[in-house]
């Protein structure tokens, strides 16, 4: 399981089992990015929870993959019902949208830094 960790700059940071280093960020201005009908289904969630549209899709950017598997296993057992394949569709396709992902890199060189990319 990655460990995670926050910065100041609103970039969640996670280690990997390997030792990666891989960091994201939700992006407000891509929540245009989405299909209108993925930005319907999560705006009702959002609705439902009592939250605005961006801060669901925040909750969902930043919900744990584990936690994210859960849901993932519930329909591949054929338990999570129809809504929650829906509503899982659009959590992926938000994660993929709002999301800004970056991965550390090793400097090229001898005594380059690591570089975020």
């Amino acid at each position: 399981m990655p460990t995670r960790r926050n910065d100041n700059d609103g970039w969640t940071i996670e280690e990997s089992p390997d030792g990666t280093l891989t960091r994201f960020r939700v992006d407000p201005e891509r929540i245009d990015w989405l299909e209108d009908h993925q930005r319907a289904i999560l705006t009702e969630e959002a609705d439902g929870r009592g939250m605005t549209l961006l801060e669901y899709v925040g909750w969902v950017c930043r919900m744990p993959d584990a936690e994210l598997h859960v849901y993932r296993d519930r329909l591949i057992a054929g338990t999570g019902g129809e809504r929650l394949a829906v509503v899982y569709h659009a959590w992926l396709h938000a994660r993929m949208n709002v999301r800004e992902t970056q991965t550390l890199f090793p400097g090229w060189r001898p005594g380059e830094p690591d570089r975020w990319a």
